[in-house]
């Protein structure tokens, strides 16, 4: 179990963050190449015991990940680069307005996540795979309820890991060091986590390497009128994918007059603009509007959002991936490319594992 001095450090470094590090950057030191195995689903087990763990990403996945772990028991602390928690569960608020500008709804048939989300209220719409639903205060709410009782650092973007001895230290943006993890969980996308493994020597590099990934423009719009009745749209030979109608969602109701929407551009469009600025993305999406719904529609906000990691063409194809050799792991919806119930299943298919190798230590 953990020591009570260890209990207290970790607990004022939850609220009160490491200061900048006057010391000079300890030097990596490379790991022998060993003969290693990937513990995931249907490999070896490590039977290394777990105290602390360090989890980078926030997203729904981290979150999950984190919840299983403090649940049983074991001390965990968070790392995330924003301001809030949830990844693309992010809900953009302007005045009045709530657009759920990164993941529109949430919906699936696993059991545990089916049971979370069916709490949320229902959001009917036409062409809904299973039933819909959303937290009234927008889908960002879903990441600040599983995030209410975790550790957390917020505004910490984790520029580089090494391992000192049999533990891990992580090192963010201002060279602030966090250090007696016992293992590394990454739920960063592929190309953010394979930054971190530099140096390292690690079969997890392989895994990352093969997935791929694509981003998504998105933009919000305020409307004086109705472009549609329904609650979504799905606009046909257009690089506007889905229109989601906001004020349609449930309490999200609006003044008269008013009408919420995010606009979605598909993978291949985003990708061709991906290093467009926003003045002309907008102009592209304004123009379109204007070609699907006939006339310049006339507008009481706008404003335009890049996920640079939104799709995943190619995923892992298993839920997670561990090497149990140096105490890392990696998961995320990149994983298995299910969106936000693909990640939420991620993270607790690898907590399991985590906790099913601590036990067994």
């Amino acid at each position: 179990m953990f020591l009570p001095c260890r209990l207290q450090i970790v607990a004022m470094q939850a609220f009160f963050p490491l200061q900048e590090s006057k010391t000079q950057p300890r030097q990596h030191r490379p790991h022998e190449p060993l003969t290693r195995a990937i513990l995931d689903l249907g490999f070896a087990k490590s039977g290394c015991v777990m105290e602390r763990i360090a989890i980078i990403g926030a997203g729904l996945c981290g979150l999950r990940c984190a919840e299983v772990l403090q649940n049983a028991g074991l001390e965990v602390q968070l790392f995330d680069k924003s301001r809030g928690v949830g990844g693309r569960l992010a809900t953009r608020r302007h005045q009045h307005w709530r657009f759920d500008h990164g993941c529109p709804s949430l919906h699936g048939d696993q059991d545990e996540w089916q049971q979370l989300i069916g709490g949320y209220p229902r959001w009917d719409t036409a062409r809904a795979k299973g039933t819909q639903h959303l937290p009234s205060l927008g889908i960002n709410q879903l990441a600040k309820d599983l995030g209410a009782t975790l550790r957390v650092q917020r505004d910490c973007l984790i520029e580089s890991i090494e391992q000192t001895g049999d533990d891990w230290l992580v090192r963010d943006q201002h060279g602030a060091e966090f250090d007696g993890f016992n293992h590394v969980v990454m739920t960063l996308p592929p190309l953010q986590a394979l930054t971190l493994l530099a140096g390292l020597t690690t079969p997890l590099r392989s895994h990352l390497q093969a997935v791929s990934m694509a981003p998504s423009w998105v933009m919000m719009w305020v409307a004086p009128t109705q472009l549609f009745d329904a609650a979504e749209h799905y606009p046909e030979q257009s690089f506007i994918q889905r229109i989601s109608a906001e004020h349609s969602k449930p309490d999200r109701g609006l003044p008269d007059g008013e009408y919420a929407y995010v606009l979605e551009a598909s993978a291949a469009w985003s990708s061709h603009h991906e290093e467009a600025d926003k003045d002309t993305i907008e102009e592209a999406f304004t123009k379109e509007l204007s070609r699907l719904f006939g006339n310049k529609p006339a507008r009481l906000h706008s404003a335009v959002h890049r996920w640079r990691y939104a799709h995943t063409r190619t995923p892992m194809g298993k839920p997670f991936a561990l090497d149990p050799t140096i105490g890392l792991s990696i998961a995320g919806d990149w994983c298995l490319g299910q969106g936000a119930g693909g990640a939420y299943r991620s993270g607790t298919a690898l907590a399991h594992q985590l906790l099913e190798d601590s036990a067994t230590g």
